[in-house]
């Protein structure tokens, strides 16, 4: 009887998958869910400094709410930039570690000597293990950027949510970065057969994805571009601004040098700007492309997961011996 016969159905190929694959699925969900309570309990903490000190709901166009809320940046939330960063890389960490022992074990192991010569085949028994992982995966990324989001919601005063680290954190264009990272460490460990050079592989990716992606984001659409009359350090209307320069009461186009020379503080760049004659102008993307921004970042991101999918099962067909 050939193994073609005998060829188990695609559920027994993922139910076998999840059995060989849940020590790593269990870690996973274990580290993502304590990082989730933690950024839980943080993130209480500092939405109930920011409604107590007023520096969620004044006025962020005004010197008074800027002064407010670096009051509260100081007092409890020092330490988000730098909790911002470590999570900025979070989510292709998790990619990464789930993709690199993937297939780069098993060659590691022995085992695919073993698996390939069940009826299965070595092309399914390679999909099922990328099929369930990278699901699982999505799952989870969409679960963390949903906490990752609210829990980055202060900082959205200050940067507007297209600032890099809170756009990356939103559900969609997350999972599009994990899966990245997932399907570069799965390819890396076909390729190499080591998981440590897989892993590292898929970290260096999730790195130079995020460059990438801040690169090529202010062109998703074309920008706008209008005529401001106030100044804030804070974000008004969350709208990303791409560029600035100003005019003169006659309309004479002046750098921005130039115009920082015009006064001694804020307060009277602010009133040049108000009442002075003076028009601040800003090239920016509106609030209102946020989602289809990230929707389109999902986009492409995870059809080149995909397709680095697509490649190890290829090589593990044609090219594995």
């Amino acid at each position: 009887m050939s193994a073609t016969t005998l060829a188990p159905p695609r559920s027994a190929v993922l139910r076998a998958a999840g059995l060989r694959h849940r020590p790593a699925l269990l870690m996973l969900i274990t580290v993502m869910g304590v990082v989730s309570l933690a950024l839980l309990l943080h993130g209480w903490y500092l939405h109930d400094a920011l409604d107590r000190t007023g520096a969620g709901t004044c006025d962020p166009s005004t010197a008074a709410c800027v002064a407010t809320f670096k009051r509260f940046l100081h007092q409890y939330a020092d330490s988000m930039p730098m909790l911002g960063s470590v999570v900025y890389i979070l989510g292709g960490v998790f990619g990464a570690f789930l993709g690199g022992p993937l297939l780069a074990r098993e060659f590691e192991h022995g085992t695919v000597r073993f698996a390939w010569t069940q009826g299965a085949g070595r092309t399914r028994w390679t999909a099922g293990g990328l099929v369930l992982g990278g699901a699982v995966l999505a799952v989870l990324a969409a679960l963390f950027g949903l906490v990752l989001r609210w829990w980055n919601a202060p900082l959205t005063r200050m940067g507007g949510q297209f600032h890099p680290d809170l756009f990356v954190a939103a559900p969609p264009a997350l999972i599009g970065r994990v899966l990245v990272a997932f399907g570069v460490a799965a390819l890396a460990g076909a390729v190499l057969r080591r998981t440590v050079l897989a892993v590292g592989l898929g970290l260096a990716a999730s790195v130079a994805l995020l460059f990438l992606a801040v690169a090529v984001r202010p062109h998703y659409m074309t920008p706008l571009e209008g005529p401001v009359h106030a100044m804030s350090s804070l974000a008004v209307d969350d709208r990303w601004v791409l560029s600035v320069w100003y005019s003169d009461p006659a309309g004479n186009r002046i750098s921005e040098a130039d115009f920082d020379n015009l006064g001694r503080s804020y307060d009277d760049l602010q009133s040049l700007v108000r009442d002075g004659g003076y028009t601040m102008h800003e090239v920016y993307q509106p609030a209102d492309r946020f989602w289809p921004f990230q929707w389109i970042e999902f986009g492409w991101t995870t059809l080149l997961a995909v397709a680095l999918c697509v490649a190890a099962v290829w090589w593990v067909r044609r090219r594995a011996v």
